[in-house]
């Protein structure tokens, strides 16, 4: 039975030297930090695509109001001729136009919100990293 016990004891001690190298501190932290860095390279990914979609939709909005501004000078021109016929399609198409910025403008907005959000993230995460690799130095 002696035997059997000791190594029953001798076994338990293995599993737990094996679990406390599992949990060593250190360990932990280097993996945690590899998983933040993996997520980091996510965020960057995610972040270059969001400020492209931004800048995009501020694009939009620019070449939207700069036609609306053509068409308002065409107008302009054309009652100056004395073209009143043209004149109203002109300025039909302006406030076409003056609907699609709206609308531009909202979407503008919204991935201009989401821009911010995910640089928030961006940095809240490189923070955290520093932190972390602050606490693993120490």
């Amino acid at each position: 039975m002696s035997i059997l016990t000791r190594f029953k004891d001798i076994m338990a001690s293995n599993i737990h030297a094996l679990l406390d190298k599992a949990e060593d501190p250190e360990k932990m932290i280097d993996q945690y930090l590899r998983n933040l860095n993996k997520d980091l390279g996510k965020v960057k990914a995610e972040t270059a695509s969001v400020l492209a979609e931004e800048q995009r939709a501020k694009r939009q909005v620019d070449e939207c109001q700069d036609e609306m501004d053509k068409m308002e000078r065409y107008a302009s021109k054309a009652l100056e001729a004395g073209n009143e016929g043209d004149a109203r399609k002109f300025l039909e198409k302006k406030e076409l136009l003056t609907a699609k910025l709206s609308e531009l403008q909202h979407a503008h907005l919204l991935s201009s919100q989401n821009a911010q959000q995910i640089m928030q993230m961006h940095d809240k995460l490189m923070k955290e990293i520093e932190e972390w690799e602050r606490a693993r130095r120490s």
